[in-house]
């Protein structure tokens, strides 16, 4: 891949930081696991320029998602297919056409598994189910994004994401919360941005495995794919918190797992022994907070996530329920730390150091010189410090 492209492709997304965390990701999962792009035929006559450019960085990554085209409107899906593929050959990007329709699915699914180990990036065509409905069509997509084990279902869209009458566009709907409301008059949202959010619901509903669906404009699709803070609208099934205010009812070892997963150390046997004041953890132990008390106020000890869960949104689940009861604590994080932009974002104010940042929420002038002090006098909790945290901020 030519080095134009590639410092193209780190600039147009903005943090390297980001890029080399979602690039670990991505590249530890299956190959057909990566992402499934649906492309309407609007999409492929206005924006294949930026369309195709995208497919090519991924491509020259080793990352082949699957296009697929008719989903909404399959009449013209095979000369879009047709289109996309003469595109991409030209630039010399390996790529093949398939169809599929309804029972179609496992041999679709089984060459797509071919094509992409191979470097292919497969252009699966539903017009051969243009008889058939939407809903009919959306089934054939759930279908392969179970075979597939699809982490990722991209829909471009010439918006930025979801929108409502009058109003920026949402860049996060969690199903389990917010769906009712955002298809009710209230939520306001655009006819065809009230079908499509109600497909999300029933593919996530039906695929077996943890998957997140993205609504964004072709122009950011590799700010969406690659940076923390995405760029479209990530819609996710949602997370239910539990919360305890000892280790009692908590399964310690997986907790710890938890916390060794998403640092990539191992913590120290006395690291979860320095005393907690509210634990919130992920049903499923693939996200936690812990908090702990001090004379500044509640310290924000750990906030982890499991690697393979990073960019779902269990981070901000977790993060909302516990502002919503603590909104007042102070934490810190190694300079070096890829969420330390997200943190800023978060935080009330924070301090600068050569080792650490502190960062604080709602707390008074007066504490602030004590959180700090605090905050750097903790002992490290891990056997060897890590030099760039990929899911967490604290020591």
């Amino acid at each position: 891949m030519e080095p134009e492209i590639i410092q193209r492709f780190l600039e147009s997304v903005g943090q390297k930081a980001d890029v080399d965390l979602y690039l670990r990701l991505f590249r530890a999962q299956e190959k057909e696991s990566f992402a499934i792009i649906a492309a309407d035929a609007q999409i492929v006559r206005t924006a294949l320029d930026p369309f195709h450019f995208d497919l090519r960085i991924l491509a020259g990554l080793g990352l082949c998602p699957v296009v697929l085209l008719g989903l909404f409107d399959a009449k013209d899906a095979d000369r879009q297919a047709t289109r996309v593929y003469d595109w991409l050959v030209e630039d010399h990007v390996p790529a093949k056409i398939l169809s599929s329709s309804r029972g179609a699915e496992g041999a679709t699914a089984a060459a797509v598994r071919e094509l992409v180990h191979g470097g292919t990036i497969p252009l699966v065509s539903l017009e051969a189910a243009r008889d058939g409905t939407t809903d009919g069509r959306f089934d054939i997509l759930s279908a392969l994004a179970s075979r597939l084990g699809t982490r990722k279902v991209v829909f471009l869209s010439p918006t930025r994401g979801l929108e409502r009458e009058g109003a920026p566009h949402i860049s996060d709907v969690n199903i389990t919360t917010q769906y009712e409301r955002l298809l009710g008059a209230k939520g306001a949202l655009a006819p065809r941005h009230h079908t499509l959010l109600r497909q999300a619901k029933g593919l996530l509903d039906e695929v077996p495995h943890r998957m997140n669906i993205a609504v964004v404009s072709p122009l950011a699709l590799l700010r969406e794919l690659f940076t923390v803070s995405g760029a479209g609208t990530l819609i996710r099934k949602g997370s239910r918190v539990e919360s305890h205010s000892t280790f009692d009812a908590v399964d310690v070892p997986r907790l710890r797992a938890l916390i060794e997963s998403a640092f990539g150390r191992m913590l120290r046997p006395e690291a979860l022994e320095r005393g907690v004041e509210r634990i919130y953890i992920e049903e499923n132990y693939r996200g936690a907070v812990l908090l702990a008390p001090s004379p500044a106020g509640p310290y924000l000890s750990k906030f982890a996530v499991e690697r393979a869960a990073q960019g779902d949104g269990i981070g901000g689940d977790i993060w909302t329920v516990m502002v919503r009861e603590y909104p007042s604590f102070f934490w810190r994080a190694r300079p070096e730390n890829p969420i330390v932009p997200w943190y800023a974002r978060q935080c009330d104010g924070l301090a600068r150091y050569p080792s650490w940042h502190v960062f604080w929420c709602n707390l008074s002038p007066a504490a602030i010189p004590a959180a700090i002090e605090y905050a750097l006098a903790q002992p490290a909790d891990f056997e060897v410090e890590p030099t760039q945290s990929p899911g967490a901020p604290t020591a």
